[in-house]
């Protein structure tokens, strides 16, 4: 298209116009303003990322996988190592803990975007009633985990299972910081 080619014209190649279009998208992520209490601030900044990467769920693939490579990062990670810092840990451990938490919002938003959450509405339905039939169908014998969890497996929202495994990520932060020496 006519867009496409006048892009090209202004920028070096491909890596930089998938570089630009990160550093759009970066902007564009919500800013929860601080509470000042690290968790709730650390679980707030994880939430903005997950929104901004889905906002544009078909651009995920792209985002997460050019992290780091254009700085358009740079104000999300001076908040979260902010965040950190405040918490108490070193700057070690907070290099450690975004990192952690990076690639579980990453991962998640990802697994939204383009796994079987990727669906919505009835289709997305009709995708969980036929994996859980299908786990139903199971021999007991060789998939007793399988069994034992049935249709749990298929239960709680996107925004659920988030928020349980973000909860899970900052409680072991919180431990972390309770077994350092003093």
């Amino acid at each position: 298209s006519d867009l496409v080619m006048s892009l090209y014209r202004h920028v070096s190649g491909r890596e930089e116009l998938l570089d630009l279009v990160v550093a759009a998208m970066a902007a564009d992520v919500p800013q929860t303003a601080p509470l000042g209490d690290w968790r709730q601030d650390l679980a707030a900044a994880g939430r903005d990322v997950r929104a901004g990467l889905l906002r544009r769920p078909h651009l995920t693939v792209l985002l997460t996988s050019r992290a780091g490579r254009g700085g358009a990062e740079v104000s999300m990670l001076e908040r979260t190592l902010g965040t950190l810092r405040s918490a108490g840990f070193s700057a070690e451990e907070a290099v450690l803990a975004n990192h952690a938490l990076g690639n579980y919002v990453a991962g998640a938003a990802l697994w939204e975007a383009v796994g079987m959450a990727g669906t919505t509405g009835a289709e997305r339905t009709a995708r969980l009633e036929a994996a859980a039939d299908a786990i139903a169908a199971l021999p007991p014998d060789r998939f007793p985990n399988l069994t034992w969890v049935g249709r749990s497996l298929i239960k709680g929202t996107l925004d659920e299972r988030f928020e349980f495994g973000l909860r899970a990520l900052i409680d072991g932060f919180e431990r972390a910081l309770e077994r350092r020496p003093d």
